[in-house]
């Protein structure tokens, strides 16, 4: 395509295709990344008290907490959606994906109902997860659900003060982690889940973080114009790529580190298995590093892919190594 070239819209999809795009089911990688990560966490709690069994996951319970996350992610994605809408942030000159409000495929207020049916239907998973997981359980469920609403509603809202990387990390990280521990050990408040918690908790955070680094770094040209002040229109492309660089690579230097100390907060040994996708870690901060524009949105893809497989790396070498015991 030559240079100045104005890319054509992309083809009207059927009934079924436009809400596939509303929902973004491809970002639910972000909830599996969160869930295994403290599905690994759990395993490695169990080993620390001198147990190790495999059996300590309730895979049950595992896929209705992951359900849960997944549900709420996606009415976050549908308010997203209509708050950008409404603010003028989603334009026709849109880098990322298309929004299906903005391209006139769904209309706003049928968005609303959306919302309002997958809030309703998010809890049909948080009742039960509350009773198994107790209370700590309740209050990050309601923590996710107003940081959701937040993040694009409102005069004020989190997106547009640069506080969107804040937020989905500690809602990925330690909410969407230390959740799922206390429903795997049925609400267990005590020192030693939060320090198995913690590192898990910090690499989770930090990869889906990374996949919203990527999003606004892509989008620094038509936000500026759109006036919202992500975080990364205010540190610019240059810092921007570097803390992305730091977020990918935190994840790595934690693991390298920790997974060889018998520390309070250290790492099981399995966790070491996790660091065989380092290739695919540097390819991804090369593409951010050296990409802008439409070509970073494969890198999204990328960064959303790398951190569940780093995840999933770690949790299913820990239950071998259970099973192995």
């Amino acid at each position: 395509m030559s240079r100045g070239a104005v890319t054509p819209p992309p083809p009207h999809p059927g009934p079924c295709g436009r809400w596939v795009a509303a929902l973004r089911l491809p970002t639910l990688m972000a909830s599996a990344t969160s869930i295994l990560s403290g599905a690994a966490a759990t395993l490695q709690l169990d080993r620390r008290r001198g147990g190790g069994s495999p059996e300590i996951i309730d895979w049950g319970w595992l896929f209705v907490t992951f359900a849960g996350l997944a549900v709420l992610q996606i009415a976050a994605n549908l308010i997203n959606d209509y708050g950008d809408f409404k603010k003028g942030a989603d334009g026709k000159d849109r880098l990322g994906p298309p929004r299906v409000i903005s391209m006139g495929w769904i209309k706003p207020s049928e968005i609303r109902r959306a919302i309002d049916i997958t809030l309703y239907f998010e809890l049909i998973f948080a009742i039960p997860l509350c009773v198994r997981g107790g209370f700590g359980v309740l209050i990050l469920g309601i923590i996710g659900v107003i940081g959701a609403i937040w993040y694009t509603s409102g005069t004020r809202s989190l997106a547009y003060l640069g506080l969107g990387e804040v937020a989905v990390f500690l809602l990925f990280g330690p909410g969407a982690v230390l959740g799922t521990v206390l429903v795997q050990t049925k609400g267990e408040m005590l020192v030693s889940v939060f320090q198995s918690t913690l590192v898990p908790a910090l690499i989770a955070g930090s990869f889906v973080s990374a996949i919203l680094v990527v999003n606004n770094l892509r989008d620094i040209p038509t936000d500026l114009k759109a006036g919202k002040a992500t975080l990364a229109t205010r540190l610019g492309t240059m810092w921007t790529r570097r803390m992305y660089v730091v977020m990918i690579l935190l994840p790595y230097l934690l693991t390298a580190k920790l997974s060889s100390l018998q520390k309070k907060c250290y790492l099981g040994i399995g966790w070491r298995f996790s660091l065989l996708t380092l290739p695919i870690g540097c390819v991804a901060m090369w593409q951010v590093s050296t990409r802008s524009g439409r070509s970073l949105n494969s890198s999204l893809g990328l960064t959303a892919a790398l951190g569940t497989a780093f995840s999933a790396t770690a949790t299913f070498a820990l239950y071998a190594q259970g099973r192995s015991d």
